[in-house]
């Protein structure tokens, strides 16, 4: 060896080219997944090939076809599902649609029968103007403090020195009185306040009134109280009270509440009765408020 020559010159050994072994292995996958595509094929071409390749390929296009058959199968399902939320969602929004219609006749169905009821107030209070407004909310404070209503001043309703304004539901019971106004809304003092007193007398009789009066413990029960009832007024239990116009403040006959109990004093000559209100205060929705015809703002 001389000094000049690579001593690692004899070990290298030259690369050996594998380029026609890949390309053969190519050309006989590509073959035989031709073969395979052809065989599961109908026709005479699958008849042809099925010769040679059939016991080679029957058991892969099987394989492949119920393969197939579960791969479409799942995506069927899938879209399926799809399909199925999105007629859920659309039935669903339907049924919400319906549901708010029935509430909304409902209402209407409603508000036609108190309207209904109080057109009775036009014949009964022929000599009255009468203006009709909603119940907006209820003052804080104690129960039965004071109620807001949808109408005040721009409306015709403006309580002036001692003018008093009756407040009356859709069944003609007693709501109240107007205590104060606004130019969109009034505040009513209701029956039930122990700052409200109105004179009465039992339904049918002609004999002399007594008061009826809010009461600051009874109204924690929704009852008010009747007073200052002299020896020989027939008042029983069941008795209906309306007001008896004596005042002149409040019209004659308006439905106050019935009698629940009797409570006679010490010396027997004047007797107190716990009254039941005829307004359904829990369930107010609407009110009317009975105004002079003349009656300026």
């Amino acid at each position: 060896m001389t000094p000049w020559e690579d001593p690692l010159r004899k070990e290298r050994q030259p690369v050996k080219r594998r380029g026609p072994r890949v390309m053969l292995i190519v050309l006989v996958t590509v073959a035989l997944l031709a073969a395979f595509i052809l065989t599961a094929l109908p026709g005479t071409t699958r008849s042809r090939i099925g010769d040679y390749f059939g016991g080679t390929f029957d058991p892969l296009v099987s394989g492949f076809q119920k393969g197939y058959s579960v791969m479409r199968g799942y995506f069927g399902a899938v879209s399926e599902n799809k399909r199925l939320r999105l007629q859920i969602e659309e039935l669903e929004e339907e049924k919400a649609k319906l549901n708010l219609q029935i509430l909304q006749n409902l209402n209407k169905l409603r508000a036609y029968d108190e309207l209904k009821e109080a057109l009775k107030l036009t014949t009964v209070f022929e000599d009255k103007e009468i203006h009709g407004a909603a119940v907006i909310n209820r003052e804080l404070g104690q129960a039965f403090d004071l109620l807001r209503i949808k109408a005040g001043r721009l409306n015709g309703i403006s309580p002036a020195g001692n003018l008093t304004l009756p407040v009356v539901d859709q069944n003609m019971a007693l709501i109240g009185r107007v205590h104060s106004s606004e130019l969109g809304s009034s505040k009513v003092l209701p029956l039930l306040h122990e700052a409200f007193a109105v004179s009465a007398q039992v339904e049918g009789s002609y004999r002399s009134s007594f008061r009826v009066r809010g009461d600051l413990e009874l109204q924690q029960r929704g009852l008010c109280l009747a007073d200052n009832i002299a020896e020989g007024i027939p008042v029983r239990v069941g008795d209906r009270l309306v007001t008896s116009g004596d005042s002149g403040i409040y019209p004659e006959g308006i439905l106050i509440g019935t009698v629940m109990e009797t409570i006679p004093d010490a010396s027997g000559k004047t007797m107190s009765c716990l009254v039941a209100p005829a307004a359904d205060f829990d369930h107010l929705r609407y009110v009317f408020v009975l105004a002079e015809p003349d009656h300026e703002s």
